[in-house]
């Protein structure tokens, strides 16, 4: 069969024209990669074993770690650890037995030797949910100044808190076997300053070690809170450009209540 020479030119016009298409489409994503990410933050995924429980089987809460739990820099004086609590309460309607044991400045040694005290481990043991923030302080108090980062001191705290944080997940375990464990992993509290380049990889290295960890035991649950601080540190930071604030803290007490969803 003798196809035409107008028929040829119409066949390679059209393919010619959606080449270009295809070109220019991937011009414009390749200039703004934005375009393919989700505009909505997605709530924490999680594996049917470390699933939490419902929410209205939690009656007792024990909340563990440094200042983030504490919820300094709150002018509220909640934190994410008591928003959670009020939000729990009120969904459940009756009260949600409490203990907030988080201490300001504390790194993961000093959590691994207070986990060892016989009062702890009585109130773990009756805990429904764990929550425990840990990490920051370990990583940034060696980091030689607010803004300058020494690479080997880091090295040497991030081996450190990754031996510790599994031995507090251990330990919290070997108490209670059936109590979800929560652990908001870290935000970059400089991620609008100078010392920006030096931090972003080590606190994201840092969270996804703490993901990994967290998968070798029921019930254990990462949260992640790197995306609800970045590119908005002047707005969900307090004054000291460590802490969140109240809106801040707002926003990882929500992240948590996704996760108990």
């Amino acid at each position: 069969m003798r196809i035409s020479g107008q028929m040829l030119w119409r066949t390679a016009g059209l393919l010619s024209f959606v080449s270009f298409l295809l070109f220019a489409t991937g011009f414009v994503l390749a200039l703004n990669p934005q375009q393919l990410a989700p505009t909505k933050a997605t709530a924490p995924s999680r594996t049917p074993e470390s699933a939490a429980p419902p929410t209205e089987g939690i009656q007792k809460v024990v909340a563990l770690g440094d200042s983030l739990t504490r919820g300094a820099g709150d002018a509220n004086g909640q934190g994410y650890a008591g928003l959670v609590r009020q939000a729990l309460e009120k969904k459940i309607g009756k009260p949600v037995t409490f203990s907030n044991l988080a201490i300001n400045g504390q790194e993961s040694p000093e959590l691994v030797k207070q986990l060892s005290q016989e009062q702890v481990k009585k109130q773990l043991a009756e805990a429904n949910l764990v929550l425990f923030t840990i990490g920051g302080n370990d990583l940034f108090s060696q980091s030689g100044g607010l803004y300058t980062i020494d690479p080997q001191k880091l090295a040497a705290a991030t081996k450190e808190l990754t031996a510790n944080f599994e031995e507090v997940i251990r330990q919290i375990r070997a108490v209670n076997k059936q109590a979800t464990i929560l652990y908001p992993s870290l935000y970059n509290p400089f991620g609008d300053t100078e010392a920006a380049a030096e931090t972003v990889q080590p606190v994201l290295d840092w969270n996804d070690t703490a993901a990994r960890i967290a998968a070798k035991y029921p019930h254990v649950i990462v949260v992640p809170t790197y995306d609800l601080f970045v590119n908005k540190e002047k707005t969900y930071l307090y004054t000291d450009h460590f802490h969140p604030n109240a809106a801040g803290y707002a926003r990882i007490a929500d992240r948590i209540l996704q996760a108990l969803e």
